[in-house]
């Protein structure tokens, strides 16, 4: 890892000349977090975007390519942590490209199970290791020696703000 100082060490020396009372710890990790994801975030979108898909709906297609089998509505918002209407809105514009595909449940006569089409699973497939490429030149600062350290220390966050 790196010594050099970034833009987070700057906002908070601002905020120590301005507020030195307060604790801003809490920066050096949520500060980072955000600005890394908004980067990946950024680049990513731009990679999907080429292929017509929004995160969201990447997630949904990429989830069903996992899963193997066709999954609930409720399964799949779970995964993409979406809202209820949020992954309503995506299901409805994959299925409106012909990229999945909505049945009835047979377990629950209310339910629908949603299915990847074979152009769905084609464009999973098309698109995921581009994903990957994008993702894997935005990591490849960190020395690979280190990487086990940064995981585990991402592990340790992700954990720690769901607890809270």
């Amino acid at each position: 890892m790196t010594d050099a100082h970034d833009v987070v060490d700057e906002i908070r020396e601002g905020w120590a000349g301005l507020r030195p009372e307060l604790d801003t710890a809490a920066i050096d990790v949520v500060g980072r977090v955000l600005r890394a994801a908004a980067v990946i975030t950024r680049r990513g979108d731009e990679v999907l975007g080429l292929s017509g898909l929004g995160r969201g709906e990447f997630d949904i297609l990429a989830a069903l390519r996992r899963a193997g089998s066709p999954r609930s509505p409720g399964a799949l918002r779970t995964v993409s942590l979406a809202t209820g209407p949020a992954t309503t809105k995506r299901l409805q514009a994959l299925e409106a490209r012909g990229l999945v595909v909505r049945t009835p449940n047979p377990h629950d006569g209310r339910g629908a199970l949603i299915a990847l089409t074979p152009e769905g699973e084609r464009l999973i497939d098309e698109v995921f290791p581009q994903l990957l490429g994008v993702e894997a030149q935005l990591v490849a600062g960190i020395p690979p020696a280190e990487l086990g350290a940064v995981v585990a220390a991402l592990r340790l966050t992700v954990a720690s703000v769901e607890r809270a």
